[in-house]
Order: C-alpha cells, then structure tokens, then sequence
C-alpha cells in the first residue's frame, strides 16, 4: 500500500493508538507506548495495546518540534483550541 502524501514511501507496519498508554525514558531512548479501542464481533469495545514507539533524544525533539507546528497550524485554522476559555481559580 503506497504512503499517504507527505510521507517517504516505507512499507512497514503501522501503529494505530487513540491513547498514549505510556510514556518513559530508559537506555537513552524514549519510549511511548499506545493503546487502542476495539470492539469485538459482539460490538463490545475495550482498550488493547497497539505498540511502541522507541525513539532517540534528537528524534523526540524533531518529533515534538514537528507537532507544535501541526498543532499551530490547526490552530490558525480554528480546528483546533487549546487556550482555555477561562481560567477557574
């Protein structure tokens, strides 16, 4: 299957996650874990683990560098808000 527009034709395993399962920092290298939700053929859905995601100081700050500017650009186009509406306190 070709890759999606903007990404290096890889043919690799995809990792599909709705939630970050975990987070650490161990041997040098990052690794985030992700769970997804699926159901079975009875329509009962449960959180399964999904895979990890093992990468190098340099390719977290790449990676986290690459995402604010994605979440910036969803932003400017009002897809996106995360500034609060108000503050409570």
């Amino acid at each position: 299957m070709p890759s999606p527009p903007g990404l290096p034709d890889f043919d690799l395993p995809m990792i599909f996650g709705d939630k970050m399962a975990g987070l650490g920092f161990q041997s040098g290298v990052f690794r985030l874990a992700f769970s997804a939700n699926v159901a079975d053929t009875a329509g009962q859905e449960q959180m399964v683990q999904s895979g990890y995601l093992i990468l190098t100081p340099d390719c977290m700050i790449e990676l986290r560098s690459q995402l604010d500017q994605m979440i910036g650009e969803l932003e400017r186009r009002g897809l996106m808000n995360l500034k609060p509406d108000k503050l409570d306190g």
